[in-house]
């Protein structure tokens, strides 16, 4: 079985930087190659921070302790390094490695870069930088956080569908974090209405022959499999313990899958065999579920057919726990237990395809 390895950050796009004339911290810009920035960079860059490509120029500058017309390149790397892991790739699963710095003269340096996934180099590229600010398209200052994305606008929800079972739907991607959130967000609502509800987990992906693609690559496409195997030979309930302990202790490539799954009374050996006998037919009918529900979003969540817009608001149990006992034609008394440690929400976005 072979898996195709795609790499894409969460709702990508991608743009042309061209050198505007005029001048970007005392420069001519065509006097500089302002950007040769990995694709990655940009587009989560574009994506979650909401900047556009022009001629601003964000003032301020960070201490690296060197004077205006000098660099320290340890500092400075350290700063960069922990800048573009910090605001562009640490959603993602990602790691930047700053590898060197180049002075390319009037203060301006070129900083080389590999990216990670776990311990697997994924490309390199390279970040412009004076000593305290990124050009990307823009300049950055980073000494100060990007701003937190707005939530995305999501349009109203239908009016609920109600039955006495309502049967929850999750999309999700094994590795998307903020499909990661929504599961550790539904497990005590889960736990708490379980025998009331009929619930169903999905995998976003797509299939083509033996070829299996999932949005952040082969390592994804094995813990959708595993996980898929986990939920078809024992039950929603061991799905949830294992998909949320690979969550808390994996990080981004589910290296101790198998310590967890011992640790949790499954059977190793089970899920391989079922992996490599059943993984590609078993991918095939998440995506035709998926498919069919229109879901391209990790996470989405669906409640008698009908999408929940409640799904986005991560760490509220509480939200979505109200979401599924208003789809019950007559609520079980489990609907009135409040669920501790639901107070704090982050409203967030999703993992999706580029359009």
């Amino acid at each position: 079985m072979s898996k195709e390895h795609h790499l894409h950050s969460a709702h990508e796009h991608k743009a042309e930087h061209k050198p505007k004339e005029g001048k970007i911290l005392g420069f001519e810009v065509n006097t500089i190659v302002l950007i040769a920035v990995l694709v990655i960079v940009a587009a989560i860059l574009g994506t979650y921070a909401g900047i556009s490509t022009g001629e601003s120029v964000v003032k301020a500058s960070i201490n690296t302790g060197a004077s205006a017309n000098a660099v320290n390149n340890a500092a400075l790397m350290s700063s960069v390094e922990k800048f573009v892991n910090e605001n562009f790739l640490a959603s993602q699963g990602l790691t930047a490695k700053v590898l060197d710095v180049n002075d390319q003269g009037n203060g301006l340096y070129e900083l080389k870069f590999d990216v990670y996934q776990g311990d697997k180099k994924l490309d390199s590229g390279v970040v412009y930088s004076t000593n305290g600010k990124l050009i990307i398209g823009n300049v950055i200052d980073m000494s100060k956080p990007l701003p937190v994305p707005a939530a995305p606008t999501q349009p109203a929800d239908a009016a609920p569908v109600k039955s006495a079972k309502p049967v929850v739907d999750l999309y999700v991607m094994a590795f998307c974090p903020y499909g990661n959130q929504a599961e550790d967000t539904m497990l005590p609502v889960f736990k708490l209405l379980k025998d009331k509800v009929t619930f169903n987990v999905h995998y976003i992906v797509s299939v083509s022959g033996t070829t299996v693609s999932s949005l952040h690559g082969a390592a994804e496409v094995s813990q959708d499999e595993r996980e898929a195997c986990v939920l078809k030979n024992y039950d929603v309930s061991k799905w949830f313990d294992f998909a949320t302990y690979v969550n808390t202790n994996c990080g981004s490539n589910g290296s101790c899958w198998e310590a967890g799954a011992t640790t949790l009374g499954i059977d190793t050996a089970k899920i391989n065999t079922c992996v490599t006998s059943e993984g590609v037919s078993l991918m095939q009918a998440n995506a035709d579920a998926s498919t069919a529900a229109g879901a391209n979003g990790s996470p989405t969540l669906k409640i008698n057919g009908v999408q929940s817009s409640a799904v986005y608001q991560y760490g509220n149990s509480e939200a979505y726990k109200a979401a599924i006992c208003n789809s019950f034609t007559t609520a079980p008394s489990e609907c009135a237990t409040a669920l501790s440690g639901s107070t704090a929400t982050t409203q967030g976005g999703s993992c999706a395809p580029s359009q």
